[in-house]
């Protein structure tokens, strides 16, 4: 038993450092891959820096209270609000179930924000919430919610008819 014990060990250390060993030889071959483009990403530091120098001095002669400091860096292309990705249109549409009233794109981006925990959103955010919701109303118009047509636009779901739009 003891020989068997020690056997079956044995092997599972051997398959974890097998393991090891090529999960670290791909790592070495991405950073040498990497390595290779290095000097062509580094040319290109010295342009971004031109263009951030650029659009700050447009920035200070378009609002001379601007400070570089209050405007944090983004990476391009990534989720940046705090409802889960694809969940904004499903979650407003939620919120126009249960509701018993229109309620304009805004109040329900509010709501959505308040069921995951941000009471006083930063407007940015709230902004890009309310853009996601109001996509997703757009494209189910008439099929899953229906709008007042005027602007402000509210909203309700199309199986509660007796809701009234304000006036």
């Amino acid at each position: 038993m003891g020989q068997t014990n020690l056997r079956a060990s044995l092997k599972k250390r051997y398959s974890q450092l097998k393991g090891q060993r090529a999960d670290l030889a791909l790592r070495v071959e991405a950073v040498r891959r990497d390595a290779s483009k290095l000097d062509e990403m580094e040319a290109e530091l010295p342009k971004f820096d031109q263009l951030i120098e650029a659009t700050e001095l447009l920035l200070r002669d378009n609002d001379p209270d601007f400070d570089p400091n209050e405007t944090p860096g983004l990476k391009p292309w990534t989720h940046h609000i705090p409802v889960p990705f694809g969940q904004c249109g499903r979650r407003g549409m939620k919120v126009l179930k249960e509701a018993d009233c229109a309620m304009s794109v805004r109040q329900v981006a509010k709501q959505v924000l308040c069921e995951v925990g941000v009471d006083e959103p930063e407007l940015e955010t709230l902004r890009r919430v309310q853009n996601a919701i109001e996509s997703s109303f757009r494209k189910f118009d008439g099929r899953t919610v229906e709008s007042s047509g005027e602007y402000p636009k509210q909203w309700r779901a199309i199986n509660k008819p007796e809701i009234k739009f304000d006036p």
